[in-house]
């Protein structure tokens, strides 16, 4: 995808974007999410309700499950890193993770269930997200930050105007790309503007999660074979090489994004 990109700010009058073009298009789109909440909620209420609590409650059981099989403190380590996941290193995190029983100087868990663990985030985010993300634009702190990904979405379709004609494989591929505006959450928004149907949209971000921590997953394996993990030198090592990686693909997105913003 980055191959692409343009990197200056010479952008055509093709790929700009106003800014009051980006305004109406937020309004319009929370319009249309609080038209479809309305009338889903109506039409289908045990869906309605399904997509909302239900994720909560596989997600409490899930808790209840791991705390009696493996210890509470199991529990808290798994919370502990997928904060840290979700706010910090994406899907990243799964290369941190090491073979099982090998990981007693991380924070992070082996390669597998930080693979699982990243995959269930991406569907929890994305089941509730597909059919009511219309409740976070109305939140006072999250809402500002979420429509901003209207924009980061019409910006990579401005830059990828393939996406738009492969629909479902675009979909999938924006969710693979471990950037902070794409992921589930990014990827319901990006779904409504390719026009795809609430389940395609989960659909393609299932499959977009699979195949994105599958890559990272294997990355890891491979790290595993060739690296002593258990190295509290390399360990960290590596995570400051992860951040700083990280740091890098958002500041040259974030750049591109500000050179197509008329």
């Amino acid at each position: 995808m980055a191959t692409t990109t343009p990197t200056t700010s010479t952008a055509s009058s093709e790929t700009r974007i106003s800014r009051e073009e980006l305004q109406t298009l937020r309004k319009e789109m929370l319009a249309q999410f609080e038209a479809f909440e309305n009338s889903f909620g109506k039409k289908y209420p045990l869906v309605w309700w399904g997509t909302l609590v239900g994720p909560l409650i596989v997600t409490l059981a899930i808790i209840i499950g791991l705390g009696l099989e493996y210890g509470w403190a199991f529990v808290g380590k798994l919370a502990s890193t997928a904060i840290i996941a979700f706010f910090v290193f994406g899907r990243f995190i799964i290369l941190g993770g090491g073979d099982a029983g090998s990981d007693e100087i991380r924070m992070f868990l082996t390669s597998a269930q930080l693979f699982a663990l990243m995959t269930y985030l991406d569907l929890f985010v994305a089941v509730i997200l597909s059919f009511h993300i219309g409740f976070l634009f109305k939140l006072p702190v999250l809402g500002p930050k979420v429509s901003e990904l209207v924009a980061d979405g019409q910006v990579i379709l401005k830059l990828h105007p393939w996406m738009r004609r492969m629909t479902f494989f675009g979909l999938a591929a924006f969710v693979i790309f471990p950037l902070a505006a794409t992921g589930s959450v990014g990827g319901s928004i990006f779904g409504r503007l390719l026009g795809m149907s609430r389940w395609s949209t989960l659909l393609g971000i299932a499959v977009g999660s699979i195949i994105g921590n599958g890559m990272m997953y294997v990355g890891s394996d491979v790290i595993n074979r060739y690296l002593d993990k258990d190295n509290p030198l390399l360990f960290w090592g590596g995570v400051v090489v992860i951040v700083g990686l990280i740091i890098l693909l958002e500041r040259r997105y974030r750049k591109m994004k500000q050179d197509l913003l008329a």
